[in-house]
C-alpha cells in the first residue's frame, strides 16, 4: 500500500535544512549483493524556463526515462523541476518495480520558485533522509533569469538498508547538483558545504555513495592539476571521508579515457561533469567494490535524446566486513 511521510532531517550548521518528502513502501526483503546505481540530469525546467529545455516531447521523454531508471536499484536525477513530469517518472519507476519503490523528494523552502530538482529513487528500504540547501549561490538580480538562486539546489541524503529484515547494514546515499551560472567561485563555496553535510551525514563505518551534476569537469588534465576545481572538490570530499576518502569511479575503471556527459553524440568530445563517487570505511568494514561504470546517452528516434546529459550508470558489489 502507497503512503506518504515526511522525514524530518538533521541540523545542519550554517545552511538551511529541509524536510524531505518520502514516498516509501518499507516491504523489501531481497538481501542485496549487487546494486546498479544511475545518476542522470533529465533537464525538465518549470514554466517559461521551458523553452530553454533543449528536448522536445517532455511527456515522451519521462515515460521513457521512466522505463530506463527502472532497470536500476538507485537513481539519482537532477532537473526534475517541473512536478507533473517528476511525478510521472516516480509513478512510472514505481509501477515498474510492481509499487514497491521509494522516493525521496527535497521540498521547496519558501523564497525559491522551484525546488532543487534532486530526486532520489530505491527498491531498496529508506532508513531515514535529510536534505540541506546550500546558502551560497547565483543570484537572479545579479546574473538574472538563468541564475541558479531560482531553484532551492543542495543535496538530498537517503540512509538504505540492504534488506528489510537487515536495517544495521545500510549506506549513505547523496544526490546533489552543483552551481552551473556562476561558476567556480561559487561552486569552490559549495563544495565545502556538501563536504560537511557528507561528513555530518554518513557514517564512517559504512559505504557512502554522491551522484549528481557536479558542473566540474573531469578530464584527465584537471584531475591531474592539483590547483584545479576537480582537485578542490575531491580534496573537500576525501576530508568528509578521512577513513578511506572519496573514489571517482570513472577514471578509477576507465583510466584516462574523456567520459564526456554533455554530448549525446559521443564520449569522447565535451566535458565529464556527472559523476558516481564512492567512499569506503577502512580495512575490515562493509565496502562497496566498482565492477562496472558506463556513460549512456539515451539516444531517442522522437526527442533525439531523452535529456541535455548523458547518465552516468556503475555496478557495485556490496561486501559485508570481515
Amino acid at each position: 500500500m502507497k503512503k506518504r511521510a515526511l522525514i524530518l532531517a538533521g541540523a545542519v550548521a550554517g545552511a538551511l535544512v529541509m524536510t524531505a518528502v518520502l514516498i516509501n513502501d518499507l516491504t523489501s526483503v531481497e538481501t542485496k549483493k549487487t546494486i546498479r546505481v544511475a545518476s542522470y540530469n533529465v533537464q525538465f525546467l518549470p514554466g517559461i524556463a521551458m523553452a530553454v529545455n533543449k528536448r522536445p516531447h517532455a511527456g515522451h521523454r519521462a515515460d521513457r526515462i521512466a522505463e530506463a531508471m527502472s532497470r536500476f536499484d538507485i537513481v539519482g536525477l537532477q532537473e526534475t523541476f517541473f512536478e507533473k513530469y517528476r511525478y510521472r517518472i516516480v509513478e512510472g519507476v514505481r509501477n515498474a518495480w510492481g509499487g514497491m519503490g521509494k522516493a525521496v523528494i527535497a521540498p521547496r523552502p519558501k523564497g525559491f520558485y522551484t525546488n532543487g530538482g534532486c530526486l532520489l529513487l530505491t527498491q531498496l528500504p529508506v532508513i531515514k533522509t535529510g536534505t540541506m540547501v546550500f546558502k551560497h549561490f547565483s543570484k537572479p538580480m545579479e546574473y538574472g533569469f538563468l541564475a541558479d538562486g531560482f531553484a532551492a539546489k543542495g543535496v538530498v541524503h537517503t540512509r538504505l538498508a540492504r534488506s528489510a529484515d537487515r536495517l544495521d547494514d545500510f549506506i549513505d546515499v547523496f544526490v546533489t547538483h552543483l552551481e552551473a551560472c556562476a561558476g567556480g567561485k561559487v561552486r569552490v563555496h559549495q563544495y565545502q558545504e556538501m563536504a560537511e553535510f557528507i561528513r555530518e551525514h554518513s557514517d564512517p563505518g559504512k559505504p557512502c555513495i554522491l551522484m549528481g551534476d557536479l558542473n566540474t569537469g573531469g578530464a584527465p588534465n584537471e584531475r591531474r592539476d592539483p590547483e584545479s576545481l576537480y582537485s578542490r572538490m575531491m580534496a573537500q570530499l576525501n576530508r568528509a571521508r578521512p577513513r578511506g576518502g572519496m573514489t571517482d569511479l570513472w577514471p578509477a575503471l576507465m583510466g584516462d579515457a574523456i567520459g564526456a556527459t554533455d554530448n549525446q553524440t559521443t564520449t569522447e568530445s565535451g566535458s565529464r561533469i556527472d559523476y558516481v563517487l564512492i567512499g569506503n570505511p577502512g580495512d575490515g568494514l562493509p565496502q562497496l567494490k566498482p565492477v562496472a561504470i558506463e556513460v549512456n546517452p539515451y539516444l531517442d528516434p522522437k526527442s533525439g535524446a531523452l535529456s541535455d546529459h548523458s547518465a552516468v550508470e556503475a555496478e557495485l558489489e556490496w561486501v559485508s566486513g570481515e
